[in-house]
């Protein structure tokens, strides 16, 4: 409770001594989009994690994430990352990120998606060091009406033994990511964005005596939106991602394929901005299916799939100051879910469900003060509370991210 009383002073104080000032959009993050329900309708310095053409958009800043706390260990948080970009000419922009193996983007800054060095430390004997610390380079082109923009990134560990006489073990990881991406201005009011991704992780154990055990991946990802302008306030936002992955393993001269995704997510939605006010938000179709390969002798193909329709992504975003942004979201989602067991080596049980993601509301906050951004979501148990807040020790916010622009 008192770090509220202290915060609201701020506020006080701040409103009071701080003059109008020029709003700064270069800012934002994670946790303003988390805020705003996981929203996909709504541009944010975030997309620049998945179309590297943004750098364009979002130049000259040092930005990244505090993250959220974690209950073991609350003095390191979780998804934390740094990143920067700067603006070298009218048309070049260049910039970079160096992620942790929890980042929570599904881009060529995360890290070893399915696990892959966890599945070949199974095998007795190996012992590799799991991935992490990943660094992601990009850039971008601007030729007026079409931005292009590409990255790379990679990390790699290495655990090797060199007896005196005879050979040692050989435990490696690594992991090469290349994503490209555009922004075509139709007009002044119309614009597409699109991004493609491509990750490929691996994971090997060779024994100083034995045969040598591999897995391997490939992660393909593509997302696009487009702003269609109805009016000066109201824009329809169709939008469109795809994923695939599949993967091998071979060990003792065999080769296996591993589970196989595919996943696509249709939505559309709306961004509407009157004044200080932007509502953002809509219905989605969500499609991922899971392929088991059949297991000669023991099991069949076995594939698991998931609808999620509709889909909700719900989002407000209000100016409470001129440096004091306040946050609503909802999410939510009605579920249809098939699951496929096996019966027999040849045989298998089918599992139908329809269920529910239920609602969940988001608050939040965003602080900005000249070029430094400050945005948070807020822990609804703040507003439930109450007077209770006094001594009980209760987490005032969630997840941080942090932006600096000049």
């Amino acid at each position: 409770m008192f770090r509220l009383l202290f915060l609201f002073s701020l506020i006080l104080f701040t409103s009071l001594s701080f003059p109008q000032q020029e709003k700064n959009l270069r800012a934002g993050g994670y946790a303003r989009l988390s805020a705003l329900g996981n929203n996909p309708y709504v541009l944010d310095v975030d997309n620049l994690k998945t179309n590297p053409a943004f750098a364009d958009e979002f130049n000259n800043m040092i930005w990244g994430d505090i993250g959220s706390s974690i209950p073991d260990n609350p003095s390191t948080g979780s998804g934390q990352f740094a990143g920067f970009n700067f603006k070298l000419n009218k048309q070049i922009s260049v910039g970079g990120f160096l992620t942790r193996k929890d980042f929570l983007t599904s881009s060529i800054g995360a890290l070893d998606l399915d696990g892959l060095t966890s599945l070949v430390n199974s095998v007795p004997g190996a012992d590799i060091i799991p991935l992490d610390n990943n660094l992601e380079l990009f850039a971008s082109l601007n030729m007026d009406n079409i931005i292009l923009g590409l990255g790379v990134a990679y990390a790699s560990t290495k655990n090797e033994t060199t007896p005196a006489s005879g050979t040692g073990n050989k435990n490696n990881a690594s992991q090469i990511g290349i994503n490209a991406g555009l922004i075509l201005k139709l007009n002044s009011s119309n614009t597409i964005d699109a991004g493609v991704t491509l990750i490929i992780p691996s994971a090997s154990y060779e024994p100083a005596a034995g045969l040598k055990t591999t897995a391997s991946q490939t992660v393909l990802w593509a997302n696009a939106r487009m702003f269609m302008a109805i009016n000066q306030k109201l824009s329809l936002v169709p939008t469109i991602k795809f994923l695939t992955v599949s993967g091998k393993t071979e060990s003792a001269g065999n080769s296996s394929d591993m589970n196989s995704y595919n996943f696509i997510d249709i939505g559309l939605g709306i961004n509407y901005r009157v004044g200080d006010l932007l509502l953002a938000g809509g219905p989605s179709l969500l499609v991922f299916s899971e392929t088991n390969p059949a297991v000669l002798s023991i099991s069949p193909e076995l594939k698991n799939s998931y609808l999620a329709f509709p889909g909700w992504n719900l989002g407000a975003e209000f100016y409470l100051t001129d440096w004091l942004i306040g946050r609503l979201g909802y999410v939510a989602e009605t579920i249809s879910v098939s699951e496929e067991t096996r019966a027999t080596p040849t045989t298998k049980n089918v599992q139908d469900i329809t269920s529910y993601y239920p609602g969940d509301v988001r608050l939040g906050l965003g602080l900005r003060f000249g070029g430094f951004a400050l945005d948070a979501t807020v822990n609804d148990d703040v507003l439930r509370q109450g007077l209770n807040l006094i001594g009980s020790g209760t987490p005032t916010f969630g997840y941080i991210s942090a932006s600096y622009a000049f």
